[in-house]
């Protein structure tokens, strides 16, 4: 194996816990397909407004950074993509790889560092990223993620934030967690996804998820997708408290270079 990072390291221990975990069907559920084929824009809910920012993506090269088991790729595979799933886990690939076999799909998984894909240089056509960002080095992600994608191609990147330090405050008195933390993991500030946005023009942005979401979703979860859109419709009517959100979705795109054009009108 490659050389790896410490907090690299770190991931991959933690990724091993939660591949031992995963019992549910490898199988396509296809009502979750149909839910997020087509999202229309205005969904109260994060993960299909990211789908949403997708489009089409029939026929183009997808890179499922962070693939994980490989349910994102599921997904971006029965839409049409050919996805490239990239994880640091073995574990954890190897369920992803299983459950393409599973469904038929076509596809490829891949054993890496985020930092260094061995990809070939602007081979992507779009850049899938969900919650993986705050587990990096930003600064080293985004050299291997802009190596890598085409000019013109796309990022979609959905990210846990926390811009209100007051709320991080209180959030860091209640030692509730939904998941096993790794070492490096922590949600992100507007000014560093700024900065990994920096040079692309970010043509899509919304956040979601204001902090009595999460806590109604603890204390009563039969009220969840009422609280959803409660939240929907606050960060509508009061675009103010977006300050206060927990998640934000965003679509970045890397300019194409213009077309340089020699005496004579020819394009060079």
């Amino acid at each position: 194996m490659e050389e790896f990072q410490h907090h690299e390291l770190d991931e991959i221990r933690r990724s091993a816990i939660d591949a031992s975990r995963r019992t549910r069907s490898l199988l396509a559920d296809p009502d979750l397909v149909a839910r997020y084929s087509n999202p229309p824009e205005n969904t109260a809910f994060h993960l299909e407004y990211a789908y949403h920012l997708l489009g089409d993506v029939r026929g183009k090269q997808v890179l499922d950074l962070g693939c994980g088991a490989g349910e994102h790729a599921l997904l971006l595979a029965t839409k049409g993509a050919y996805v490239i799933g990239l994880d640091i886990s073995p574990e954890l690939v190897a369920i992803a790889r299983r459950r393409f076999e599973l469904n038929q799909l076509p596809g490829e998984f891949r054993v890496s560092s985020v930092y260094q894909t061995d990809l070939p240089d602007q081979s992507i056509d779009v850049v899938f990223c969900m919650a993986v960002l705050h587990h990096l080095d930003l600064t080293l992600a985004r050299r291997e993620v802009l190596r890598v994608l085409k000019p013109g191609g796309v990022i979609i990147l959905r990210e846990p934030v926390r811009d209100s330090a007051l709320y991080a405050f209180a959030r860091n008195l209640i030692p509730f967690r939904r998941h096993i933390s790794s070492e490096r993991e922590r949600p992100l500030r507007k000014d560093e996804i700024d900065g990994f946005a920096d040079g692309l023009n970010c043509d899509a942005k919304r956040r979601f998820k204001l902090p009595f979401v999460p806590l109604v979703h603890l204390a009563a979860p039969r009220w969840l997708h009422a609280a959803i859109r409660l939240d929907r419709w606050m960060l509508r009517r009061f675009p103010a408290l977006s300050h206060w959100a927990t998640v934000e979705v965003r679509r970045l795109r890397l300019e194409a270079s213009p077309v340089e054009t020699a005496p004579g009108g020819h394009e060079t």
